[in-house]
């Protein structure tokens, strides 16, 4: 009986008994060829080696690529432990039969949350009177140099990509006594009626009329940069921008340029561009809070996203369904797996 040999692919540890069980509950019990198999991510030749016999891989921020994709002969679904998917080229897996699936609905809470909180340690210069606390600067006066403060009530609050997170943070913002405005050009007008939010027509809009601004569109190749100085340029004056989903989606330069300018009030992000060798001159400037891409991070959320990623894996090999979270859809009909 040929191995059904499945890969967790991540740098979480080599504990994988959570998702040994939740794939031995979607086969029924564990069956004797079943194998689940932990791999570091950093270990590349090891990972290389073992995915052309993968029938599933679970993974967090592993490349797939076509070259790649063609060499999984045997793969018949991709988990990722993540909402974005952008490590994985979709219309290679798509070809190869290959359901790609991720995690759309974990950790909403948590990086709405952290959202939140960049934002009013952004408002409140939070960061820099920590600093100036610890010189013993404590004068009135000298606090005053650092930039005025204004309450939120009554300020506008904007938010690019309206899902889950988005309709989070908007719910947060408006206890604060913020207007919200949208923009998110995939849903319907009822969505944004629903949730007592206002919607943007178009980027510019949402720029030109909110104070506070927070980014949670995925990285694609359309959203790549898609906010640049110009666009900063029209919020007005201290506005503050903050940035929870991909480092990507920002042209860095500019927003770093639009923070020396004073163009922009504050900034506050969670992610940068280069995540390997960390180089942005977003460190340099101290009304930029940066925090290291944790907004994801609870126990609670690691756990979800680790049993929902094994379950879609265990939809596919055990139960032969199309998986709930699946993103390229457009595989139905082609998957190596005949799925219900």
């Amino acid at each position: 009986m040929d191995k059904i040999k499945i890969l967790v692919i991540n740098d979480e540890g080599e504990d994988i008994a959570l998702e040994e069980s939740v794939l031995a509950e979607a086969f029924g019990t564990k069956p004797a060829n079943l194998e689940v198999k932990y791999i570091p991510a950093t270990e590349k030749a090891a990972v290389d080696a073992a995915l052309p016999e993968a029938a599933g891989v679970i993974t967090v921020y592993t490349e797939f690529d076509e070259a790649v994709l063609k060499n999984m002969k045997n793969c018949k679904v991709i988990a990722t432990q993540t909402i974005g998917i952008n490590t994985i080229d979709l219309k290679a897996a798509s070809e190869q039969g290959i359901c790609v699936t991720n995690v759309p609905d974990y950790c909403v809470e948590e990086v709405a949350m952290h959202t939140v909180t960049l934002a009013l340690s952004a408002a409140r210069k939070v960061t820099i009177y920590d600093r100036i606390a610890r010189q013993k600067v404590w004068n009135v006066d000298d606090i005053y140099k650092y930039g005025q403060l204004h309450r939120l009530q009554g300020q506008t609050y904007g938010i690019v990509s309206f899902g889950n997170i988005g309709k989070r943070v908007a719910a947060l913002m408006k206890e604060f006594g913020m207007k919200v405005i949208a923009y998110d050009p995939f849903l319907p007008a009822d969505v944004f009626i629903e949730y007592g939010v206002k919607r943007a027509e178009s980027l510019e809009e949402l720029f030109a009329a909110c104070n506070m601004i927070s980014l949670h569109t995925p990285l694609t190749p359309k959203t790549e940069g898609m906010i640049g100085y110009d666009l900063m340029a029209k919020m007005p004056e201290g506005g503050i921008l903050i940035n929870t989903s991909r480092g990507g989606i920002v042209k860095e330069e500019e927003l770093a340029r639009a923070l020396k300018e004073g163009v922009l009030g504050a900034a506050a992000v969670d992610v940068i561009i280069d995540e390997t060798n960390f180089d942005s001159p977003l460190y340099e400037l101290e009304n930029c809070i940066i925090t290291p891409h944790v907004a994801y991070y609870s126990e609670e959320a690691l756990e979800e996203c680790r049993i929902k990623a094994a379950r879609m894996v265990g939809d596919v090999l055990g139960r032969h369904c199309v998986p709930k979270y699946l993103v390229n859809k457009d595989v139905i009909g082609r998957t190596k797996e005949a799925l219900a």
